[in-house]
């Protein structure tokens, strides 16, 4: 059976997504299941610093440019930004460069409008910004901050979500509360459940998106420190040395646990989920 066909009949069976995995060597496009890891394959050489998904787009920071892709990832066009180290959707395209320089591109003149500079840029997330210098709010004229003094990741949902050196903080009408203390670098949350990953692993917060939940430590089935965390039907994960882990919501062959899979890739930056 050829390959076309043998993706045709896993896509049918298996309601497959498709994950973005980022690293220096490039883009690496992986089928993830609610239970399993299928095929993968590098879509684009190169190295990704950071990697978003929205509005029908994939979008890479490089330290050349801003690359979009409006075909899954098939193909990238520049979008003449040059070097970014963070971008996302929010209202369209939002990106930020190694000094940075925070834009958003207008798709009507085809070029970027500047909303303004931050300290050490790091993530974007649905018109949100983490920085060295804290979480600020994407307007359409500029960068509003927000109070937090610095963040590492921001994730927005229901609410929206901080990580930083001293742990999760949410934004409850207008302040920043600090939900978990720890080291932790990302965060994600699909307005339902909220991850997040630190020094000491992973955390789930339990308690849906009420402000009364706790977050508590999830085991891991290998040694090797995750980096970022998103939704693939279950929570998919994956490591600095390239295995990704899936944590099914439901498994078709009713065992219960991580699925994991090497990718051969090395110091990976992240990853993103395709829109279902």
């Amino acid at each position: 059976m050829g390959e076309m066909a043998e993706d045709r009949i896993y896509a049918d069976r298996r309601a497959k997504t498709d994950v973005y995995v980022g690293s220096p060597l490039g883009l690496t496009l992986v089928a993830v299941s609610d239970d399993r890891v299928g095929r993968f394959r590098l879509l684009r050489r190169g190295a990704v610093r950071d990697i978003a998904t929205g509005d029908g787009s994939v979008l890479i920071a490089t330290d050349e440019d801003v690359y979009r892709s409006i075909d899954g990832g098939e193909s990238f066009a520049a979008t003449d930004f040059g070097p970014a180290v963070a971008v996302g959707s929010g209202d369209g395209v939002i990106a930020a460069d190694p000094d940075g320089a925070v834009a958003r591109l207008d798709e009507e003149a085809e070029e970027w409008r500047a909303l303004g500079s931050v300290a050490d840029a790091h993530a974007i997330d649905g018109g949100w910004l983490a920085a060295g210098d804290g979480v600020y709010r994407v307007g359409d004229d500029g960068l509003e901050g927000t109070g937090l003094p610095t963040a590492r990741d921001v994730a927005a949902g229901e609410t929206v979500l901080a990580a930083n050196a001293d742990g999760v903080y949410r934004y409850v009408d207008g302040e920043w509360i600090q939900e978990t203390a720890g080291d932790v670098q990302a965060i994600a949350t699909d307005g339902e459940r909220a991850h997040a990953v630190g020094a000491a692993g992973l955390y789930e917060y339990e308690g849906g998106t009420d402000d009364d939940g706790v977050w508590t430590r999830r085991e891991s089935p290998i040694d090797e420190r995750i980096v970022d965390v998103g939704y693939a039907g279950g929570i998919v994960a994956v490591t600095g040395a390239g295995t990704i882990l899936v944590d099914p919501a439901a498994a078709k062959d009713g065992a219960e646990g991580w699925r994991t899979r090497s990718l051969g890739l090395e110091d990976v930056s992240g990853l993103a989920v395709a829109e279902a």
